[in-house]
């Protein structure tokens, strides 16, 4: 009986191994493993159903269980040879399949007519009567049956053949991860080889382990399955340093472990106690020992994982931006030296249209790239921001394009490129020379740089407007800083095109530049999202911080549209991307204009303001909010709320620098007196209302602001339907 659970443990194991594929797989492509998974699946379960009828019948039931089991081999065979011949290539043409299923018959026809019986006992294991290949005097020189025939063929003849087209086709051609995977395709075979032979010669001890055939097939789906979806290349340094990590992290200490138990097993007669903790002594040593060698040989080139991306992840989180220029570039050169073991790598900022290279070493010479090359427009248009070679020599996402962009790899001695932009404004270009060993950029590079560009923006943005001498002088540089600032809050501006609202808004620094700032995004022409906000910090750190929040917006908006998801996505990215105490106050609002219905977040605004044409009173609606970079999980704290707005209605927003404000008299200036500023400037436009708040604090305090000061006025115009 235990050879028949053993038997449904592989069928269930196939069967998920299948899902597993299938889910791996790339859209609308069918995977031939997992079709070669479900036939193993079958194969397995047949075998376990022959060994229970054996056992509980007397009739032919094994012998057609056997039967089936035979059939899903040979198509589980067949489907092997065409993986191997076709590949890389999932395309099977009508010939091909039409070939596959007239040999199906072909084994129908076989195991039907030439398999006459089936014997299973536990002394001889399984025994299968089978017609004599020749007959005659032949016999006496060539003793063997059809099925012996028929087996070899399905487990040895036939694959090994298609393994040997598939080597030499990869042989003639040029692409190096699928020439590495072909060879692997060749070691899954040997590999179930091996199995098929151990398996036999446990045969002689124990005949029914001849049941356990199947495990030989699984093992060369495991192999192929795992081979599918490796995207590097595998060095000889790299494989001898798996062999001593694994030798010195596991073997080794198994062997302690291994040899310590029989040795200390006297002393369970005398003392159980002792016995136990003596043992659990050894082994959380050997464990102890062990994590620390990992953790040693993990730090060196050829001994740390390919899965880089945690570790990539940590070190980017600490880049330390308070340093001179050339350390930060030579940091972030080092981060990506450690984790990918780079030949070379360049990085160009934005200077008059032109990509400028920063920081070469002395013998090394300035490159530049044409802002307006049509690479970089392609993919802004298609919203890539990382290309990698192996994509555009094996793919068609770039086809147009495929010549100009592999003359921007040759020129900059790249396979990775990683462009940094805000919007379609281009801030700089990250290029990524050869890997270690050789080895090719492929997925997992690709959704690790994707993942992670929030923080080569950053870097980028730095550069380009702190770092790089050619754009930022060394005098006036916050003055400058201010300016560029402005502009690019201005330029992002979607002003409101609804005909029944007005916006308005007014942004004063207290000291040319600051934190705070307003933003307008339409999404559609029927919602608009607002957002006012006000970044800890002061000077050129907040206002950079101000700009890297305002584009990532943006970005964020690109890949949802859900409007709390949004938020806690600036939440994480305040948390985890921007300096180390950097917070964030504001509101974020979408007005629906279908509905007139405003639906927001507040993170800590102070005051929001609805001004209501019915009552004409002024009430506050802001309620309890949080600020947004302390909360690791900040969704189960936010609230989205909503007001539905009637004609005549207003809705104002501002920051503490309005509210705090004291006069020379130390006197607040306070909400209350807002609240008359918008009452007394009902019929007055969205802008004119906020200038007019402005003044009138301005007036109030006899003297200019300490503080910056942001105000946010959406009007629902009365009389417009």
């Amino acid at each position: 009986m235990i050879y028949v659970v053993l038997n449904l443990v592989i069928a269930v194991f196939a069967v998920g191994l299948a899902f597993y594929i299938d889910r791996r797989s790339a859209e609308n492509v069918d995977s031939p493993l997992t079709t070669m998974s479900v036939y193993l699946a079958v194969a397995a379960l047949s075998m376990a159903f022959m060994l229970w009828a054996n056992f509980s019948s007397s009739d032919r039931l094994p012998l057609l269980f056997f039967r089936i089991m035979m059939i899903a081999l040979t198509v589980y065979s067949l489907d092997f040879c065409i993986y191997c011949i076709l590949f890389p290539s999932y395309n099977r043409p009508v010939t091909v399949k039409i070939v596959k299923w007239a040999l199906v018959l072909v084994s129908v026809w076989f195991v039907f007519t030439q398999i006459t019986s089936i014997t299973i006992t536990d002394f001889l294991g399984i025994s299968v009567d089978s017609k004599p290949l020749f007959t005659g005097w032949l016999t006496n020189y060539f003793p063997v049956t059809w099925f012996e025939v028929f087996r070899g063929l399905i487990l040895v003849g036939v694959p090994g053949l298609s393994v040997l087209i598939m080597i030499l086709r990869a042989e003639n051609r040029e692409d190096r991860l699928n020439m590495q995977k072909s060879v692997m395709n060749l070691l899954a075979l040997v590999a179930g080889w091996i199995a098929f032979w151990v398996i036999g010669q446990a045969q002689g001890r124990v005949p029914m382990f001849a049941s356990l055939v199947l495990t030989g097939i699984a093992v060369i789906q495991v192999i192929l399955a795992y081979n599918s979806y490796q995207n590097f290349l595998y060095d000889f340094k790299y494989a001898l340093g798996i062999v001593v990590t694994f030798v010195a992290c596991y073997l080794l200490p198994a062997f302690v472990v291994g040899i310590s138990f029989p040795r200390l097993w006297p002393e369970f007669a005398q003392s159980k106690p002792l016995f136990f903790f003596e043992i659990a002594v050894v082994i959380v040593v050997c464990i102890t020992i062990s994590y620390q060698i990992s953790k040693f040989l993990s730090k060196k080139q050829y001994f740390r994982s390919f899965q880089y991306a945690e570790v990539f992840e940590e070190q980017l989180s600490k880049l330390d931006y308070s340093e001179e220029p050339e350390k930060i570039v030579q940091d972030l050169k080092n981060i990506f030296i450690h984790n990918l073991g780079l030949s070379q790598m360049h990085i160009f900022v934005e200077s008059e249209n032109i990509l400028k290279t920063i920081y070469e070493p002395e013998d090394g010479t300035e490159m530049t790239l044409d802002i307006k090359n049509n690479v970089f427009d392609a993919m802004l248009n298609q919203g890539r921001s990382v290309v990698l070679k192996s994509q555009v020599d094996n793919g068609h996402l770039f086809e147009r394009i495929k010549g100009d962009l592999l003359k921007v790899f040759a020129s900059t001695g790249s396979e990775a490129l990683i462009l940094l932009s805000e919007g379609r404004r281009i801030v700089g270009l990250i290029t990524l020379g050869q890997k270690a060993g050789g080895n090719i950029y492929a997925d997992y590079d690709f959704n690790t740089f994707t993942k992670l560009y929030s923080y080569f923006f950053v870097f980028g943005y730095y550069m380009r407007n702190i770092a790089n001498q050619a754009i930022v002088g060394t005098v006036n540089r916050e003055i400058r800083m201010s300016s560029q600032i402005i502009t690019s809050i201005q330029e992002n501006m979607d002003p409101v095109k609804n005909p029944r609202y007005d916006t308005g808004y007014m942004m004063e620094h207290a000291h040319n530049i600051g934190g705070e700032f307003v933003d307008l995004i339409r999404l559609s022409d029927t919602r608009h999202i607002f957002v006012l906000g006000d970044l800890s910090g002061k000077g050129i750190s907040a206002s950079m911080s101000m700009v890297i929040i305002k584009s990532i917006i943006r970005t964020f908006l690109q890949e949802t549209r859900d409007f709390k998801l949004l938020v806690e996505k600036v939440n994480s990215f305040i948390r985890f991307n921007l300096p180390k105490g950097t917070f964030f106050e504001g509101l974020f609002a979408l007005i629906d204009f279908n509905d007139d219905t405003m639906y927001y977040i507040n993170c800590g605004v102070p005051a929001l303001f609805l001004y209501t044409k019915s009552y004409n009173n002024v009430i506050e609606i802001q309620g309890e909010g949080r600020v947004l970079g302390f909360a690791k999980d900040i969704g189960k704290f936010l609230k989205v709320k909503k007001v539905k707005l009637s004609p005549g209605d207003i809705v104002v927003t501002c920051t503490d620098g309005l509210i705090d404000s004291k006069s020379l008299r130390g006197e607040v200036y306070g909400k209350e007196r807002i609240q008359h500023s918008i009452t007394d400037s009902t019929t007055s436009t969205a802008q004119v209302m906020a200038r007019t708040m402005y003044g009138s604090a301005l007036d109030f305090l006899a003297k200019g602001f300490d503080d910056d000061v942001s105000i946010l006025v959406i009007k629902r115009l009365a009389g417009r339907l």
